[in-house]
């Protein structure tokens, strides 16, 4: 699929965030329609943890019906079955992405042992994985003495160097999409990579569809393990220790997770390394050409936060005291009018966005997001102050 500049494309999307239950203008309703009340700093890490576990359950669900898909697609590899698996991973992609904003403290997600970087580990080399275009031999699957296990890929992954990534949303993406070789839109992997001679495009087409499978079961596991990390109703999982243990400590880890995903990951990382390199391998989901709904759901997960709202997967809104409920009146106004404006430029960028940072009039609007970020995560900054929290870290570690 070619994807749309202009007026239509802008269209699409606003149909894609509005089934998702976010407009370029929702956070200024949001403040409108549920004034803020005072609460206690509890009250809000309780909250913060209810959504946190909602917000994984989803991703785990949602990753539950992508394996079901990629199951269907294997069995059975058509035309039709391939873009059912590759729309199954866009809608996987939503709640992961507003989930980001639990990083960046140690969390269960990135401690020493956490599961971040085997799910969503990028940039990826694809020839560690499969054939590229000008060498049909590289990579796992072209390897017939490498066993395609789970544990073997997971302890190939960034074997080497760490654009080796060997599981993963992205590394899924690259085995239903391929390469994207052309500026207009994503990759384009014939579904016949996966069938049989005489109609196959390429070799090992078992290994290819047992990788997917396992990485697929790889992924339901990871995602399951942070529902429970911070599932209720428990004496020893992370989530008791969060909810019972310092609560000043826990909101210093609740805003370091949101600048730092404002700032150094979503402005820095993802938005202006692309910007200076023009490379789409800086680009976040550059096989299927997603990574206009990446930005939009992580800039969503810091509102989220903020505001002590989420609207779940099936339409229910979890709702209760968010961060904006510790601020004076002052700060209030000016952290709605900042995430009004960090929303509608984030929801300006063009798809697809590897061609966004190869044009003056993308870069351009490229480049507002991630200054209106960088603002956001400097009034972070300054809110953490007013809360009793000193030089807040929003930059990545080195």
């Amino acid at each position: 699929m070619r994807y749309q500049h202009g007026h239509r494309a802008r269209v699409a999307l606003c149909a894609l965030v509005i089934g998702i239950g976010v407009t370029a203008w929702g956070i200024a309703a949001a403040e409108s329609r549920t004034p803020a009340k005072a609460a206690t700093v509890q009250e809000v890490v309780a909250h913060y943890a209810s959504i946190v576990h909602a917000n994984y359950e989803d991703a785990y669900r949602q990753a539950l019906a992508l394996q079901a898909t990629l199951q269907v697609f294997v069995a059975n590899p058509s035309a039709s079955t391939l873009e059912a698996a590759k729309n199954a991973w866009k809608r996987a992609r939503i709640s992961y992405g507003q989930s980001e904003v639990y990083r960046f403290y140690a969390g269960p997600i990135d401690a020493a042992h956490g599961p971040e970087s085997h799910i969503n580990g990028w940039p990826l080399d694809e020839s560690y994985i499969d054939y590229v275009e000008g060498n049909p031999q590289a990579g796992i699957i072209q390897r017939p003495d490498i066993p395609i296990t789970k544990e073997r890929l997971q302890a190939l992954h960034e074997e080497g160097g760490e654009t080796n990534i060997s599981t993963g949303y992205h590394a899924i993406e690259f085995l239903l999409w391929g390469q994207d070789l052309s500026a207009d839109g994503p990759g384009a992997r014939p579904y016949t990579d996966y069938v049989s001679p005489p109609n196959a495009t390429a070799t090992q087409q078992q290994r290819r569809g047992q990788y997917l499978l396992t990485l697929a079961e790889l992924l339901v596991e990871d995602l399951q393990s942070l529902v429970q990390a911070w599932a209720p109703d428990r004496a020893d999982n992370y989530r008791a220790a969060f909810v019972q243990g310092n609560p000043q400590e826990a909101l210093r880890k609740i805003i370091t997770g949101m600048g730092t995903l404002c700032r150094g990951e979503l402005a820095g990382e993802r938005l202006a390394v692309a910007l200076v390199t023009r490379d789409q391998e800086d680009e976040h989901s550059c096989f299927s050409d997603h990574t206009h709904v990446d930005i939009i759901q992580n800039a969503l997960g810091i509102q989220n936060v903020y505001l002590g709202r989420y609207v779940r997967s099936n339409g229910v809104v979890l709702e209760g005291p968010g961060l904006r409920d510790l601020l004076s009146a002052d700060l209030q106004t000016k952290m709605a009018r900042q995430l009004a404006t960090t929303m509608v430029k984030v929801y300006t960028i063009e798809p697809p966005f590897d061609r966004e940072i190869g044009s003056p009039e993308g870069r351009k609007r490229v480049q507002d997001a991630v200054e209106t970020l960088r603002a956001q995560a400097e009034l972070l900054v300054t809110i953490a102050k007013a809360l009793g929290i000193p030089n807040l870290q929003v930059e990545l570690p080195n």
